[in-house]
Order: structure tokens, then sequence, then C-alpha cells
């Protein structure tokens, strides 16, 4: 959820660009809809952990770490920013 509204944050103010092209696409279209899509994502995931439904595959469980390890980097470079915008 954070890195729906600090991606919006940033593209509204133009201090950065959405790297993923599709999502840059629903964002010039929407940004509301973006936001949506965000969103949407932070509560499925959030579902999954609450009523533990998890699947326990060898692949899903590495497309969550790698997925865990890009949002982390995607953070990492959102905190950069804003610090950069308000030093």
């Amino acid at each position: 959820m954070v890195d729906a509204f600090l991606t919006h944050f940033g593209l509204k103010h133009s201090y950065i660009n959405e790297l993923n092209p599709i999502m840059e696409g629903v964002y010039n279209a929407n940004p509301l809809f973006f936001l949506f899509i965000k969103l949407s994502f932070s509560v499925v995931l959030y579902l999954f952990v609450l009523y533990k439904k998890v699947p326990r595959s060898a692949l899903i469980m590495g497309l969550i770490l790698l997925a865990s390890a890009f949002y982390s980097l995607a953070l990492a470079v959102h905190l950069s920013w804003i610090i950069l915008v308000l030093v």
C-alpha cells in the first residue's frame, strides 16, 4: 500500500517515472484506477496471509520471494528519491 501512494505521489509531481509500461499506461489513462489496481494487489496478498491460504508449491514460494525482493527494492528507491526531494 505504501508503494501505491508513494508511486502515485512521485508520478503526480514528476519526481519519478513508472518503469512498468503496463502500469504507466494505466496511470496515464486514469490515476485512480492505477491506485485501485495497486491497492487491490495489497488487499489480495493480505487476505492470503490472513486466511493462511498461501500456496506451498516451490514455484509459488519462489515467486513470492522474487516479488518481495522487487517490492523491497522499489521501496528503497522511493525512500531515496523522497530524501533527495526533501533535501
